[in-house]
Parts: C-alpha cells; sequence; structure tokens
C-alpha cells in the first residue's frame, strides 16, 4: 500500500470516529517517512481526544513544516486555548494575521476564536479584513464591543442584527444588557421586553426584568414582574434577593426580613440578606457573629465577601465595637483597589489636580443666552454623602418641585463633548454652547421626563459642571452641600462605592477628592454668586428649620413648616442614604469621625498638607 493509500485510509476512518484505527495508521505511515499531512491528522486527532501535550508536540512540528498554514494554524491555537495555555494562541494568531486570505469563513473562524480568548481588539481587526458585513461579522463586532465595554458601538452593531437571520432574542437580550450599562433603562426595558416576546417567560426571566426594573427605578413594575414569578413557584436565591430589594424599596420591612431568612437557608453569606438584617432588622449582634470570620481569614476577591465585610463593619460600628469595624472598612476597601487596580482606573492625582483647574479655566464666565427649557432647574450638587439626598428630599416637599433623582444627563453630556478634548486644552465654549446648547436642553428634557415647574437635580459629581450649568439653564439655582471633611471622609470609606468612584477605597485619595472638591466649588460659589450657594450639613441637621428657609428663600420657594416631616411620607429612594432618609433629621453623624480618631489619622496629616499655602 502506498503512502497516499495509507493516509486515505488515516483520515477516512479520523473522519468516521473510529480514533484508534486512524491513530494506528498514522503512526505505520510516521515510522516509515516523514509526512507532515500524516503529523497533522495526528495532533488533530490527538487534540480532539484531550491528549494536549502530545498534541501540541505534533503541531508544533507540522508548523514548523509549513509556517503560515491556515487549518494548521486554527486548529493548534484552538489546542492551545483547550490547553489553557491562551498566550501561545494568541500569539499564533497575531502571527499569522497578515496571512489570513479575504475568506469570510477563515477569518470568522479566527475572529470568534480571538473572543474566545478574550482578545476582543484583535477579534475586531481580523474581522474588519471583510468588503462587507454579514451577520457573523457584526455579530463577532457586537460581542468584541460588549467585552470593550463599548456599549454604544455594541448598541450600533446588535441593532443592525435586528433585521439578521441571527435568533431574535438573542439579539434583544444584548441589547437590553448594553442599554442598562448605558443606563437608559427605559430602551433597555423595551428591549427586554421583545426579548420576552421572543423566549420563554419562566421565573428566571421574570426575575431578570424585576431587576432591570428596579435600575430603571420603577418599583411598582419590579414588583408585578416579581410576582409573577412567585406565581410560577419560583423559591430561588434570586427571586429572595430581589424580593429582598424590592420590599426594602416599599418600605415593607417585615416581608424584606423574611426573605432575607429564607436567602440565608439557600445561602448563607448572601450580603443581600445580611444587609437587610443588620440594617432594617438591626440584628447586629446576630450578623456580627455569623460574619466575624471574614476579618481573619484571607481576602477573597470576590463581591459577595467584599459586601460582607461592609455589613459586618456597620454591624460592630452598632455594636460600638469602631477598632473592628475599621479593621473591616479597610479589609473591603483593599480588595476595592484591587479592582480598581485591574480595571486601570487608578486615582491620578496629577491628572485630577490638572482637570479641576481645566474645569475652572473653561466654565469661569458664564453666558447669558439660555437655552429654552419648559421648566426652571435646581441642582444639589456637592460630594457623596454630602447631605445631598436630604436636601433633595426637604426640596421635594414644595409641589411646584419633582425631583429627577441622580440625574446622569448633564454629566455624560459635559464629559463626553466637552471634557474630552485632547489633553484637556480650552474649547472655545462660547461658540459650542451656540451650537449644542439648546440640542442638549432637548435631550436633558427628553431624559429627564418630569412634568413640573421646577425639576430638580442631585447627581452629586454635577459640582464639577457647575460652570456649564449656569451657561445652560436659566433662572437656576446650586446648592452645593458641605461637610467636615473628616465625617465626609469616614461616610465615603465606609461605603461600598463602585469602581468609578476610584478615590473611594483609599483614606489619602479621599482627602486628594475631598479638597478639590472643595477649592472647585468655592471657585463656584465666588464666580456666580447669585446662581449658587453653600449649604453645610451640619448646620442644616442642628438648625434644619432656619437653613431651610434660607435656602427656599434662595430658590424663590414659600417655605412651610410640614416640609421638614418628609421622613413620614413615603418614597423610593435609591441611594445609600435610603434608610437615613426615612428618619427625622438628627445630629447622629455629626462629629461621628471622633471614633475613628487615630484611624483617621493618615487622612487628617494629608489633608492638612494639602490645605497648606503654596510658595510662589
Amino acid at each position: 500500500m502506498t503512502t497516499n493509500q495509507d493516509l486515505k485510509k488515516a483520515e477516512t476512518a479520523h473522519q468516521q470516529g473510529n480514533f484508534e484505527v486512524a491513530e494506528q495508521a498514522y503512526i505505520k505511515i510516521l515510522d516509515q517517512y516523514k509526512n507532515n499531512d500524516a503529523t497533522y491528522g495526528l495532533a488533530t486527532l490527538y487534540s480532539q481526544n484531550k491528549q494536549y501535550e502530545r498534541a501540541i508536540e505534533l503541531f508544533t512540528i507540522a508548523l514548523a513544516a509549513e509556517p503560515f498554514a491556515i487549518d494548521i494554524t486554527l486548529n493548534f491555537s484552538m489546542c492551545l486555548r483547550a490547553a489553557n495555555q491562551a498566550k501561545q494562541a494568541i500569539k499564533l494568531i497575531s502571527d499569522i494575521k497578515p496571512h489570513l486570505p479575504n475568506d469570510v469563513y477563515i477569518l470568522n473562524s479566527f475572529a470568534h476564536l480571538a473572543l474566545s480568548l478574550k482578545q476582543p481588539a484583535l477579534a475586531l481587526e481580523i474581522a474588519s479584513k471583510q468588503q462587507a458585513d454579514n451577520s457573523q461579522t457584526l455579530f463577532i463586532a457586537a460581542q468584541a464591543h460588549m467585552q470593550i465595554e463599548n456599549w454604544s458601538l455594541a448598541i450600533a452593531a446588535w441593532q443592525k442584527l435586528c433585521t439578521s437571520g441571527l435568533k431574535q432574542s438573542e439579539v434583544q437580550k444584548n441589547l437590553s444588557i448594553c442599554f442598562a450599562k448605558l443606563r437608559q433603562y427605559d430602551k433597555a426595558i423595551m428591549a427586554f421586553k421583545q426579548y420576552l416576546n421572543n423566549a420563554k417567560p419562566d421565573s428566571v426571566n421574570l426575575l431578570k426584568f424585576a431587576d432591570l426594573y428596579i435600575l430603571a427605578r420603577d418599583v411598582t413594575q419590579a414588583r408585578v414582574q416579581l410576582d409573577k414569578a412567585i406565581l410560577l413557584g419560583d423559591v430561588s436565591l434570586t427571586r429572595y434577593e430581589i424580593e429582598i430589594r424590592v420590599c426594602r424599596f416599599e418600605n415593607n420591612n417585615d416581608v424584606a426580613l423574611i426573605a432575607a431568612d429564607a436567602a440565608l437557608k439557600l445561602n448563607p453569606f448572601s450580603y443581600v440578606a445580611w444587609g437587610a438584617k443588620q440594617e432594617i432588622g438591626k440584628q447586629h449582634k446576630q450578623t456580627a457573629e455569623n460574619l466575624a470570620h471574614l476579618i481573619d481569614e484571607p481576602a477573597t476577591h470576590d463581591y459577595e465577601t467584599q459586601q460582607n465585610l461592609f455589613i459586618l463593619a456597620k454591624a460592630y460600628e452598632k455594636l460600638e465595637r469602631y477598632s473592628l469595624a475599621f479593621r473591616c472598612f479597610s479589609k473591603a476597601n483593599e480588595l476595592q483597589e484591587d479592582v480598581i487596580r485591574e480595571n486601570n482606573i487608578s486615582y491620578d492625582y496629577l491628572h485630577e489636580t490638572k482637570h479641576i483647574n481645566f474645569l475652572q479655566q473653561v466654565y469661569a464666565s458664564p453666558l447669558h443666552n439660555h437655552a429654552t427649557l419648559p421648566a426652571k432647574n435646581i441642582f444639589i450638587v456637592g460630594m457623596p454623602r454630602s447631605g445631598t439626598t436630604l436636601m433633595d428630599r426637604i426640596l421635594s416637599q414644595h409641589p411646584k418641585t419633582k425631583s429627577s433623582g441622580e440625574n446622569e444627563a448633564l454629566a455624560l453630556f459635559v464629559e463626553n463633548k466637552i471634557n474630552a478634548q485632547k489633553d484637556n486644552k480650552a474649547i472655545n465654549w462660547e461658540l459650542f454652547l451656540q451650537k449644542n446648547r439648546q440640542s442638549f436642553a432637548n435631550s436633558y428634557v427628553t431624559k429627564t421626563a418630569l412634568d413640573a415647574e421646577i425639576i430638580i437635580d442631585k447627581m452629586p459629581h454635577n459640582f464639577r459642571y457647575v460652570g456649564a450649568i449656569v451657561s445652560i439653564f436659566e433662572q437656576v439655582k446650586v446648592i452645593q452641600m458641605r461637610r467636615t471633611p473628616e465625617d465626609l471622609a469616614l461616610s465615603i470609606f465606609s461605603q461600598p462605592f463602585a469602581p468609578h468612584h476610584n478615590y473611594a477605597a483609599n483614606l489619602k485619595n479621599i482627602a486628594h477628592a475631598i479638597f478639590h472638591a472643595n477649592k472647585l466649588m468655592d471657585f463656584w460659589r465666588d464666580s456666580f454668586p447669585n446662581q449658587v450657594i453653600d449649604v453645610d450639613y451640619n448646620q442644616l441637621t442642628t438648625k434644619p428649620e432656619k437653613e431651610a428657609n434660607r435656602i427656599f428663600d434662595f430658590c424663590n420657594l414659600t417655605w412651610n413648616d410640614d416640609y421638614l416631616n418628609f421622613h413620614a411620607k413615603h418614597v423610593n429612594s435609591f441611594t445609600f442614604s435610603e434608610l437615613q432618609v426615612r428618619q427625622p433629621i438628627n445630629t447622629s453623624k455629626q462629629n461621628f469621625s471622633r471614633h475613628y480618631e487615630n484611624e483617621l489619622s493618615i487622612f487628617r496629616e494629608f489633608y492638612s498638607e494639602l490645605s497648606k499655602p503654596k510658595a510662589e
């Protein structure tokens, strides 16, 4: 029998799944001849049978004989991925990339492989070599942009796929995810509704829908979807955790605690459940006893552990065991700093300082040709935990006002359109606003979607954009919330902020952020005294009626003493201050940092250093 006949026999057996016969036939050939087809065939066979070490050895020989063979490279790369040798697989794909032909199947195969190796940029580069879009290319692009977290481009790709033959439930589900990531919850909900039209309306999907409504701040609809899942008999951990969240916003604490007990039977470390038991159940001792092991255990880099450390710290704080509480806060924030570093978004002192100076330069002078708006506006700004939620609740009591909550519309506009200038160079602000002022105003009104004479926007970090606010909004009033630096620092350090609050997990970073926030707010107050007023949190809580009268007068609103009874009126609140604003105004958090005097020394010293006058 000739070599060709032997090879044919081996390949036929291989194709038929008769691996033992194929293996013997390949080996017989290689014992007699150097034959790269047989080497490659045997490598593929070993890879299919998960004999990766033997496969890699043979693939290496085969590729050395044909350095840019497309089929060998593709299957070798797949073998390396399966063998958990991702770096080697990525190198092979990168090396073959310039030699890939303009063939849809080949390009998409390599692009899919790159995606599976978490190399979205490489996948996009390979897929883009095609001359025209097709459904597979668009699918790759959509998935790649999601991996990169470029949600807008991902949406564009998924929307093109709406008219393709791709399963529409898949398209709509991913569109919902992308819109939710951009906090465009109305569109996310619409996409998810369409997904449910093409998917089984089981309890899993209903609970996902409920969760989405919670994010959209629509507790009523969240309850509707949750109840549907309960009627279907869902007794999963997800059901009970969502029930806890919904009940908390409904102020239905008894049911929330029942759900918490049910959740803990399924997962003894459910942070949603322990958070409810500690915060609304006031079961501080029980919480501390069940989570105490977290203090001395090696830090595990998972979200649940991090959240439970914050909950344990709060329990210790209520038990007046402040040293233990601070140890937990510190450990939780160390885990958060790891996340921040992994995402390459570490707080940068120099960048932040330059950015603050840039904002002052760009927005130094207000403009007087404002956009046309259907309502007047009040912006409540300041560092998180400075009392913005409390101020919002008081102002929201007036019949002419409605709150849009923490509205991100302004920040997205300014960051995306203005501050994203190369090298942070000042732009022609006046010219820019002439072209964009009204379009932004229209967009802001659409996103806010409130029918009121006066709309309140309480996004704290809008303190950065007060110059933009007074230039765009006519008859606007800006309330800047201030708080004692040490109390503010402790309050930030003791909360589980999202990673984009990249200063919040480190006391020195917090000191730097607070100092420069105060510096910028001083600038706004001095530059725009008719539009901007400072409010001290301690003054507001010590003399609420007097301070509220002053604020209402500044906002041209009439005061009513009953407005201070906001705590008795139910409202859905979605901030860390959710529970606090359901209590009467009190001074319990004033000078609370005294319990952590030693622990906060690093903050105090650095803040003091920053506050020293700089030498000329």
